[in-house]
């Protein structure tokens, strides 16, 4: 009975987002209905339960995630916008109300929720959505009184490149926000350019990094630290900035107690974080229209609190050219992106995974998953987290053949032979470093380069290759097609060509003779140039020739005479006769 609740109760959550989406709508930050009791199956008298409770939560969280997706808003409109949804979560979970006053509160929040966020749109994209700290930046250690290095390498995941990067720490004389010693009024670093990316490799390989050097201070406290980086840049002309953080770990000094201590007397700094340490996908390489498991790492930097109450939330980033035709890049296979945890003890890791299916239209190219985390510590006090999450997607390569021309369709040993025929990029990717090579006993030649080759793109092979040996099989030559992904792996694909090579031909008029014959030379044979004297062969034929035609001449000739002097004797014996 128990399961068939909570089937019914996923199924409800599903309709009602669906049904939010449906009744969205365009260019407005209305995001749905209002929570009717229909959703619920109870009177409006009745006292709700936990699946009254989760029926209202995934309502809540539906409403924040289109509010933050429908238009720009400022950073500091997104965090109010979890804050009145953590608060709403915590107040619905430790409250026991009727189900009119379920809905009542639930339509309200909502209501406040969209107040919130039309008063905080932006005309520009966050740049939280664009630059990220490379995941080579890693979490260092440091001690109390030592020198220690901080980097941060920076990627640039838009499509337009920033410059004159001013990255500032951000110090702060409190030795439990910042463990450093401050030497100098600034310690702002520069980077001249930031270039995009078309993807996650790319991106990598152009990465810029800033060190700073710093002593680590004689009163250090034990613990990890959040580092906070500001950072000015142009993008597109316009000035903009955000922050970007890093963490370290120090090593203190043992007189100087943790930073969980120092909360006793300035709560500030008593903050337990989440953070990503790492994620995984599986399979490794994630293709447009694939379903991938995406397992995610985070990590209680905190040593001494634990977090508890824990609900984290993954969303795709929206594509799209408007708000009439966006959609998300990566939908969860079960409808829910919403995961839950009990707790994560201090310092201790923990891992959450999600199936996803990415949309087979996809571009080749890095997409964001945003992963947000309400949770408490052990005072119950109520924290959020919110981290990006890279996805490169890949499109897998089509590539097809046209018909070949082939003239002539047979050659001789030494003869040529053009074959023409398209090269097809049927594919949404790009091919690069695209060559033709043509593969038989009996041809040699004709490889043809054909560089890059764009999504939808046709490349022209027009080659000439020349019989080296006569064909011994059925005729067949492979040409085969290479070519690079981004990554710079290499693919191939073969198109079987049919050619005959035959043996040269020789007519009459050749005699058939051969050179390397001592016989057929009057003079000395040279074994390595083949004969030094005349050929005598075909002297003696043609005087042959040349003396039967003198005597068929001679005979022709002779025989005109005698019947000439035949017919005149005949002519004179007439003329005896009539005497």
């Amino acid at each position: 009975m128990k399961t068939c609740k909570k089937i019914l109760t996923t199924i409800l959550i599903s309709m009602m987002i669906f049904g939010s989406f449906m009744m969205m709508p365009s260019n407005t930050l209305r995001v749905s209905a209002e929570f009717k009791q229909s959703f619920l199956n109870h009177a409006l008298t009745d006292h709700i339960n936990d699946d009254d409770r989760e029926i209202a939560y995934g309502y809540l969280i539906q409403c924040k995630n289109t509010l933050i997706n429908s238009g720009n808003l400022t950073q500091e409109t997104i965090k109010k916008l979890e804050d009145l949804w953590y608060q709403a979560n915590v107040y619905i979970a430790d409250t026991d109300m009727l189900v009119s006053q379920l809905i009542d509160y639930v339509n309200t929040m909502e209501a406040n929720m969209k107040d919130v966020a039309g008063d905080g749109a932006v005309s520009y994209a966050s740049p939280e959505q664009f630059i990220f700290i490379s995941n080579a930046s890693l979490v260092s250690t440091a001690r109390y009184g030592e020198l220690t290095t901080v980097t941060l390498s920076l990627v640039n995941l838009g499509m337009v490149d920033i410059t004159d990067l001013v990255i500032t720490p951000q110090e702060d004389p409190d030795v439990g926000k910042w463990p450093f010693e401050i030497t100098t009024a600034s310690n702002a670093l520069i980077i001249p350019k930031l270039c995009a990316s078309n993807d996650i490799y790319q991106a990598h390989a152009m990465a810029q990094e800033a060190t700073w050097y710093f002593y680590v201070a004689g009163d250090a406290k034990t613990g990890t630290y959040p580092l906070d980086f500001k950072v000015q840049y142009y993008r597109n002309g316009q000035i903009e900035s955000t922050t970007v953080t890093t963490y370290i770990n120090i090593i203190g000094n043992p007189s100087a107690g943790n930073l969980y201590d120092s909360a006793q007397t300035n709560p500030a700094t008593s903050t337990p974080r989440i953070i990503v340490t790492g994620f995984t996908t599986n399979p490794d390489v994630v293709y447009a229209g694939d379903t991938f498991n995406l397992t995610v790492t985070v990590q209680n930097t905190s040593l001494t609190t634990a977090v508890s109450n824990i609900q984290f939330d993954f969303t795709a980033a929206n594509e799209g050219s408007n708000s009439e035709t966006t959609y998300e890049a990566f939908l969860p296979t079960s409808g829910s992106a919403t995961k839950f945890m009990t707790s994560i003890p201090a310092g201790a890791t923990a891992t959450i995974s999600i199936e996803m299916t990415a949309r087979s239209d996809l571009a080749q190219k890095p997409y964001v998953i945003t992963l947000n985390a309400a949770y408490e510590d052990n005072q119950k006090k109520p924290y959020t987290m919110s981290s990006n999450i890279s996805i490169p997607v890949r499109q897998e390569a089509r590539v097809d053949f046209g018909d070949a021309e082939i003239l002539p369709e047979s050659i001789e040993v030494g003869g040529s032979a053009n074959i023409m025929f398209p090269v097809y990029n049927k594919g949404k990717t790009t091919l690069y470093n695209v060559q033709v090579d043509f593969i038989g006993d009996s041809v040699e030649g004709g490889s043809t380069f054909l560089g890059k080759l764009e999504p939808g793109a046709t490349g022209s092979v027009d080659a000439m290759v020349s019989g080296v040996a006569p064909t011994e099989d059925d005729g067949i030559i492979i040409a085969r097609i290479s070519y690079e992904d981004e990554a710079g792996n290499v693919s191939y694909l073969d198109k079987e060509i049919f050619l005959y090579v035959s043996e040269p031909y020789y007519g009459e008029d050749d005699y058939g003779w051969d050179e390397t014959d001592p016989s057929n030379f009057d003079g000395e044979y040279d074994e390595e140039k083949g004969g030094t004297g005349v050929y005598w062969k075909p002297i003696v034929i043609t005087v042959i020739v040349i003396v039967v035609a003198a005597i068929v001449v001679w005979r022709v000739v002779s025989g005109k005479r005698r019947k000439k002097k035949m017919l005149k004797d005949l002519e004179d014996l007439d003329d005896d006769d009539e005497i």
